[in-house]
């Protein structure tokens, strides 16, 4: 079996693991009482927005690729580079999501250069990209519940600590100037100047896909993504019997533990999202027992994190079967989950 698809099959089995004992801390008997009646309507639609969601995520990575001209005719590119064969790779990364802060989804750009020819270096950036405006909607969407509940306000910190970490990535890798400065320091460490030398192919695409006009587009598509992952967490916390909560509470719990989630940089967020997202529940919506806490929270990250998984899984499987593993030994090195 290919060493990528041992990768994605481990963090499924950690998550399993994690899932089994929040069950078995509530109790198993309650946890079914609780999806006893559940709807089971809400997960069909949650699953359908996250698939909306991925098309959405889809259509940044390809702005990225055509703002980094990678379809243009030329040496190194990739004109050949189809719709299909695109969101096949796109998809592919998705196997990659539980990694810490999701950085193993640069096995895109792997994929890429293993299908395509396209140098690695060139379209690594656009995961950084992606990361960014990821938490720059996953921040708009948070400070709509802070602004509508005082109490929330107390989760301001956590919200200011991740835009200035954005505010600080987007100043330092987007300016081509500052980042050459700063390789050229590290280049005079030793055992480090190879991989500064490395890093330098990296600086422009970086500046390309972090211009302003191109960060707002990114994070307008963010926000309606993640967006709709809100209102499929809404949904199906609406599905247990006797819960009751506002969207606009459902949008900031989902966004603030998310948060939670990548500030931790456990892979995928697993345990961080799902406990911080199961206490605050129980505390603040409307008729939310610890069961059903704990059940919407499980349901929620089988219909976005681990539904990512299975179709990514499956797309990284037959991408290996059409080009073989021979970009192993390069994941290996390259990659950084």
């Amino acid at each position: 079996m290919s060493r990528l698809l041992r990768r994605a099959l481990l963090g499924v089995v950690l998550g399993a693991l994690i899932y089994l004992a929040a069950i078995l801390y509530v109790d198993v008997h309650a946890t079914a009482a609780a999806l006893a009646d559940f709807r089971w309507s809400a997960v069909g639609l949650a699953l359908l927005l996250s698939s909306l969601n991925y098309l959405l995520r889809f259509w940044k990575w390809e702005l990225c690729l055509g703002w980094l001209g990678i379809r243009e005719p030329g040496p190194g590119n990739a004109p050949g580079l189809t719709r299909a064969r695109s969101l096949l790779i796109y998809l592919a990364g998705l196997s990659m999501s539980v990694t810490p802060g999701k950085v193993g989804e640069v096995l895109r750009s792997l994929l890429l250069k293993q299908s395509d020819g396209v140098d690695f270096t060139r379209t690594a950036p656009i995961v950084v990209a992606d990361r960014l405006t990821d938490l720059i909607a996953l921040v708009v969407l948070s400070l709509v519940g802070i602004a509508e509940f005082q109490e929330f306000q107390d989760y301001l910190p956590v919200i200011l600590v991740t835009l200035l970490l954005v505010v600080a990535g987007v100043i330092v890798l987007g300016s081509p100037r500052l980042c050459h400065g700063l390789l050229r320091l590290l280049a005079r460490l030793p055992g480090v100047d190879r991989l500064a030398a490395k890093a330098e192919a990296l600086v422009d695409a970086s500046a390309r896909v972090l211009q302003l006009r191109a960060l707002v587009l990114l994070s307008l598509l963010s926000i309606v993504g993640w967006g709709l992952e809100c209102v499929g967490y809404w949904l199906v916390l609406r599905g247990f019997a006797g819960a009751d909560a506002s969207l606009s509470l459902a949008v900031f719990l989902w966004s603030t533990t998310t948060i939670i989630g990548a500030l931790s940089f456990l892979p995928g967020g697993l345990g961080a999202t799902e406990g911080s997202l199961a206490v605050l529940v129980a505390r603040l919506a409307t008729g939310v027992t610890q069961a059903i806490a704990v059940a919407s929270t499980l349901l929620i990250r089988i219909c976005t994190l681990w539904f990512g998984e299975v179709v990514g899984g499956l797309a990284l499987a037959w991408l290996l079967h059409r080009y073989g593993d021979g970009g192993e030994a390069e994941t290996t090195s390259a990659e950084a989950p």
